[in-house]
């Protein structure tokens, strides 16, 4: 969903109260700032209890200990800005410990505790967070400086207590880092398919808006033109006298709207659902809007509706205008039940501007999900270049403003009905 677009300024200065909804982060920038705090963490508790460990059990001095235990943690962090640093970084720490270090009976050696968690880490934030070849390759090149170790114990240059200890312990970081990456692969791939799910469902819903609002647009134009066809056909016996020009052009005219419409249901029939009303059928505009409020008000929800004569009472802007209402007031009965809700409309600045505006629930909401609903509102809004505004207020509720700009040549028309402070009985 594309950004909200800026509230239009004198609807936001009329409203109630004074609070402007604040941007939320992006999600993004979250997901970033939590691996980067996750790691950060992590790398400090290792690193604290590695340099000890290796000082006091396996006798590494002190400025190795700290470079040993530097460049392991550093394989946690680089992975978010250089993985293959990352990897490298741990390697150049295991090959630090395993020249320092002496080994210890029943002790892990020639990797301990603090490599294996390092190493661990590494390999999930690549796995989470990187290509699978990535992970892959940094936990091949640790198997290889395993069978390094083994080569360089095998020959004797390291004495160690038993060589079986020490074979033991690779074969065991082995398949634990082996289990760790492939589950972190696993997350990543569940994590992506839901992604590209809930992006396909998106995309869905757009589409089925779109097809929703073309089948909408088809019935409005369909009416117009049986309008016209009538009239043109009919104008001949209602003005017996006219002369054979003019009623030759008035055939015409008739016609012409009588290929219009069969060309646009070839066009347009293929998005109408089984189920849907019949071509032709006037669609609703703003003058209907206050019909909503009695079965808002059995649902429990107050609504006021304040409605300025000037708006136009038909067309395709007045029905977009009445969808965006009616799709607003039912986000107000799932989400925010009970709440009291005002709707206003005017003319400002050559557009209609439509505010919707809710106060905090009474009651638990019916329903947490929920967000489609906007796409609709916004692809009406972009229609006749206007904008959406949705977000939260100050005081806990709800605010829609749209914004629906009338074409040049419309002419000013009132509002058959309005709701002038209408409230539920």
């Amino acid at each position: 969903m594309s950004a909200p677009a800026r509230p239009p300024e004198a609807l936001a200065t009329a409203a109630p109260h004074s609070g402007t909804p604040s941007l939320a982060v992006p999600l993004s920038a979250r997901q970033s700032f939590w691996w980067w705090t996750t790691a950060a963490l992590l790398g400090i508790v290792i690193f604290s209890v590695s340099v000890p460990v290796d000082v006091t059990v396996y006798r590494v001095p002190v400025l190795a200990a700290f470079a040993v235990a530097l460049l392991q943690c550093g394989g946690i962090l680089l992975p978010l800005v250089a993985p293959r640093w990352a990897t490298a970084s741990w390697i150049a720490g295991a090959v630090g410990f395993f020249a320092f270090s002496t080994p210890v009976p029943g002790a892990p050696w020639p990797v301990d505790v603090g490599g294996l968690l390092s190493l661990c880490a590494l390999l999930a934030s690549l796995g989470l967070r990187r290509p699978v070849r990535e992970g892959v390759t940094a936990w091949a090149l640790s198997v290889c400086a395993s069978l390094l170790v083994l080569l360089v114990v095998g020959a004797g240059a390291v004495q160690v207590a038993t060589v079986d200890g020490v074979v033991a312990n690779l074969v065991t970081t082995t398949a634990i880092t082996a289990a760790v990456l492939v589950l972190a692969v696993l997350v990543a791939q569940r994590v992506r398919m839901r992604g590209e799910l809930a992006s396909e469902h998106q995309r869905r819903v757009l589409v089925e808006e779109r097809n929703r609002i073309a089948r909408e647009l088809h019935d409005v134009v369909a009416h117009s033109m049986s309008v016209i066809q009538v009239q043109a056909a009919s104008a001949p016996y209602r003005l017996p006298h006219l002369d054979e020009a003019t009623r030759e052009e008035f055939a015409d005219i008739a016609a012409s709207a009588r290929t219009a419409m069969r060309e646009m249901r070839q066009l347009l029939g293929v998005l109408r659902s089984e189920g849907t009303g019949a071509d032709g059928i006037p669609q609703p505009g703003i003058g209907q809007i206050p019909d909503l409020v009695p079965s808002l008000a059995r649902a429990g929800v107050h609504v006021a509706v304040d409605l300025s004569p000037a708006l136009p009472a038909s067309g395709l802007l007045s029905l977009a205008a009445y969808r965006i209402v009616q799709e607003s007031l039912s986000n107000v009965v799932r989400h925010a039940p009970g709440a009291s809700t005002r709707v206003r409309g005017e003319l400002i600045d050559g557009a209609v501007a439509l505010a919707i505006e809710n106060e905090p629930p009474a009651a638990a909401p019916v329903s947490h999900q929920g967000g489609h609903g906007l796409i609709g509102m916004r692809e009406r809004c972009e229609i006749f270049g206007g904008s959406l505004y949705a977000g939260p207020t100050a005081e806990g509720g709800y605010r829609v403003l749209a914004t629906l700009p009338l074409p040049a040549s419309a002419p000013p028309a009132a509002a058959a009905r309005t709701g002038k402070d209408s409230t539920p009985s």
